[in-house]
Order: C-alpha cells, then sequence, then structure tokens
C-alpha cells in the first residue's frame, strides 16, 4: 500500500513541471496579448472608464431612449417608437419651429465661424510678428477665452441692454449716433447678430491659440526663399501660410462648429430664444420643450439627438485628421 501512495506521488512529481509549464505559457500568452504591465495599466484605466460611462455613456443610451417615448416630467414613459422624430418632421406643433430653429442654428454658427476666422487669422499673422510687448498682447487677446460664459454674457447682457444703462445705448446717445434707445435683444432683426457677436468676441482666442502654434511650426527658411524668389506678402500667405495650416484650419473648425452649434450659454443668458424665436436654435428649443416649458422629456430628448449624424460624421472626419496628422 505504502508503495502504491509512494507511486501515486511519484506520478504527481512528474505531472506537476508540466503543469507549471501549462501555467507559465498561459500568463505568457495573456501578458502577450495585453502587455506586459497590463494590470497597472487598467488599474489607471477603470477610473477613466467608469467616468465615462458615468458621464457620457449613460446619459447618452438614457437620451436615445427617451427619445422613442412619450414622457412628461413626473410621470412613467410610453413607447412610441419614431412618433416623436415624425411630429418634428410633419406635426402641426412643433416641425415649423423645428424646422425654423435648425436655420436660425445654421445661420448663427456660419456667421460666427467665418468671423473667427478671419479675425482669428489676422490676430495669430499680429501676434507672430516679433515687436515691443508681444508678450503682453498675446495675454490681452486671449483673455476672453479664460472669461467664463457665464460672466462674459451677463457682462455682454448689460452692455446691450435696452435702457439708458447699456453700455452701447450710452455710447450711442453720448456721441449722437442715435436719438433713441436700441433694443439690441428685444429687435427681430438684432437680437441674432447681437448674439452673434458676443459669441464670436468670446470664441475668437481659442482660434488666435490655434493658428498662432501652427505658424510657429511653419519653419523660417520658407519664408525666406520665397522672399529671395520675389514673392510678396499675399504671395507668402497664398502658398506657404495657408497650405501649412491647412490641418489647423480644418481641426479647429471642426471643433468651433461642433462648440458652436452644440452651445446654448449666450443665447440663453442674452435673449433666452427670443425675440419671437429669432435666436432659438436647436439646443435652445430642447432645452425649452424638455425641461423649461413644457417637460416633454421624449421630444426634447429627440430635438437633442436629430443631428447627431451629422455631428458624428464631423468627429469622424476630426479624428481621421488627427491621426493623419500623427501619424
Amino acid at each position: 500500500m505504502a508503495h502504491g501512495v509512494r507511486a501515486v506521488h511519484g506520478d504527481d512529481a512528474l505531472l506537476s513541471p508540466v503543469r507549471r509549464v501549462g501555467a507559465g505559457s498561459s500568463g505568457a500568452s495573456v501578458r502577450h496579448l495585453l502587455g506586459r504591465d497590463w494590470v497597472a495599466a487598467w488599474l489607471f484605466l477603470v477610473p477613466c472608464m467608469l467616468v465615462l460611462v458615468g458621464l457620457i455613456g449613460y446619459p447618452f443610451v438614457s437620451a436615445i431612449l427617451l427619445s422613442f417615448q412619450a414622457k412628461l416630467v413626473g410621470s412613467p414613459g410610453v413607447w412610441v417608437g419614431l412618433q416623436n422624430y415624425q411630429d418634428l418632421l410633419f406635426g402641426r406643433d412643433l416641425s415649423a419651429q423645428f424646422l425654423a430653429s435648425v436655420r436660425v442654428s445654421v445661420v448663427y454658427t456660419l456667421v460666427a465661424d467665418v468671423f473667427e476666422f478671419a479675425l482669428g487669422m489676422s490676430m495669430a499673422l499680429l501676434l507672430h510678428e516679433h515687436f515691443r510687448g508681444q508678450t503682453f498682447f498675446r495675454a490681452f487677446f486671449f483673455l476672453p477665452w479664460a472669461i467664463p460664459s457665464l460672466i462674459a454674457g451677463l457682462t455682454w447682457k448689460w452692455m446691450c441692454d435696452g435702457t439708458q444703462i447699456g453700455l452701447l445705448n450710452m455710447l450711442a446717445l453720448r456721441f449722437g449716433l442715435s436719438q433713441d434707445l436700441i433694443q439690441w435683444l428685444a429687435t427681430y432683426d438684432l437680437a441674432l447678430w447681437s448674439v452673434v457677436i458676443a459669441v464670436v468676441w468670446a470664441s475668437t482666442p481659442f482660434w488666435v491659440m490655434m493658428f498662432l502654434a501652427g505658424l510657429q511650426a511653419i519653419p523660417p527658411e520658407l519664408y525666406e526663399a520665397a522672399e529671395i524668389d520675389g514673392a510678396g506678402v499675399l504671395g507668402r500667405f497664398r502658398h506657404i501660410t495657408l497650405p501649412g495650416l491647412a490641418s489647423v484650419i480644418v481641426i479647429t473648425t471642426l471643433l468651433s462648429t461642433i462648440w458652436t452649434a452644440t452651445s446654448i450659454n449666450f443665447v440663453y443668458i442674452l435673449t433666452n430664444g427670443g425675440p419671437a424665436n429669432a435666436t432659438m436654435i436647436f439646443p435652445m428649443l430642447a432645452y425649452q420643450v424638455g425641461v423649461a416649458g413644457a417637460g416633454r422629456l421624449g421630444v426634447g430628448a429627440t430635438i437633442s439627438l436629430f443631428l447627431f449624424p451629422v455631428f458624428l460624421i464631423m468627429i469622424f472626419f476630426l479624428t481621421r485628421r488627427m491621426l493623419a496628422e500623427r501619424e
């Protein structure tokens, strides 16, 4: 019996190296698949993933589910499928207002981007030159980007106030430019452009920073060679500056377009979508319908998600461009 026991233990001893080799090979395969420091990597990634899932993933999925429901604040939702999307396009009470908000959003975003591009490029070219006080002026021009949007919005609301305490009316009356008080934010034809000016003022420093960084990456030898060849200022700008900033222009334009089209900060503070929906961009409409007004959460989520495919395409090209630059 003892001999049999020893035999069994002997067989285990012979098999144990094989088991250790198998365990070692499986561990090596895991390290090969996940990387040598995969445990430490996951320890760092898990908190970030939890934040992304909790603050972005869960609300986004919830919004998608809400868009297929007829849900009011404080009541359970009823599954209606694509009815909310159909009401936005063909319904009597929302379709006209939604399509008008899309039109306003397009005009608002495009005009802001055009002015931000022109001002950002001009200021970046100016700040790229070497002159006395360059550091001070760079900090001065970047200041609007550092001011919180709430403070900036309230400041512009005071400046555009329709009474005598408004800065613009005060200056217009003082210098005789107008005999009447101008309702900058309450006039249908002026409200949108007043908001656009405030947005351009707050967003232009971002364009300046991006363009200035791109200009500093262009080798100065190219400008020197072009100048020797007889190229003028416009020629150097056309053949050297613009091609050198092509990627920066694309990335900045896409980012600014997404941020401008999806933000309601200045519209909410200055006009709240009025007067007569003159500044009712579609994110503001989603807030009014889903939260502040009727409390129709399902329709509000539908408005927010309706143009998501457009932004998804823009994000795709943005990511593709950035990855191409990295390679």
